[in-house]
């Protein structure tokens, strides 16, 4: 049998069992079904399960509530839910987030972090011995960080907007060697001048 024709033999066992078979297709599927043992047992498997749902009291207001449960089920389905419906939500928190998070940073870490009174331009002359020296952009951090200890520099100011560095040091002595040093060390300096 293929399955085609067992969807067929089902739908006309359904119908068989409520009745809504023509009267010369109910006299041939009772015919058949009197030649037929699987028929027979099929017919009497579904007879005793619509026997136990109908002894099977239904609560009240259960057939209303479960139809409205479906129906809402088929409306929601049809009408569907849009891609997008909160997309505007998540982005509007992201945002809140990022300006609290720069707000806090501007008006409680930055003034730390910024000594003295604030900015100065490159023209302004330190006071005391001092270098104004421009690193390498590749030169490595440690290398760098040896090379200041070396000289018994100390960063005063910098990087400025032109990449410059402002170093100080305790006398003119310490300042002209470190100037020789520095200038020697072109891998990781590219100028160092006098402000």
């Amino acid at each position: 049998m293929t399955m085609d024709t067992d969807s067929d033999r089902d739908d006309r066992l359904l119908a068989y069992m409520q009745d809504r078979l023509a009267p010369e297709d109910r006299a041939a599927f009772e015919e058949e079904l009197a030649q037929s043992p699987s028929l027979q047992a099929e017919v009497a498997s579904l007879r005793a399960a619509a026997d136990q749902l109908g002894a099977t009291p239904v609560p009240e207001g259960a057939r209303a509530e479960g139809w409205q449960r479906l129906s809402a089920s088929i409306a929601q389905e049809q009408r569907g839910t849009p891609a997008n419906t909160n997309r505007i939500l998540p982005l509007l928190k992201v945002a809140a987030i990022a300006a609290v998070a720069i707000t806090c940073w501007q008006l409680a870490v930055v003034p730390r972090l910024s000594p003295g009174d604030g900015f100065r331009p490159a023209s302004v002359t330190p006071a005391g011995p001092a270098l104004r020296v421009a690193f390498a952009p590749d030169a490595p951090l440690s290398q760098v960080t040896a090379l200041l200890a070396e000289t018994g520099a100390q960063i005063i100011e910098g990087p400025s907007a032109l990449g410059l560095y402002t170093l100080s040091f305790t006398d003119a002595g310490a300042r002209d060697s470190a100037e020789a040093l520095l200038a020697s060390r072109d891998a990781l300096v590219n100028a160092v001048t006098r402000p």
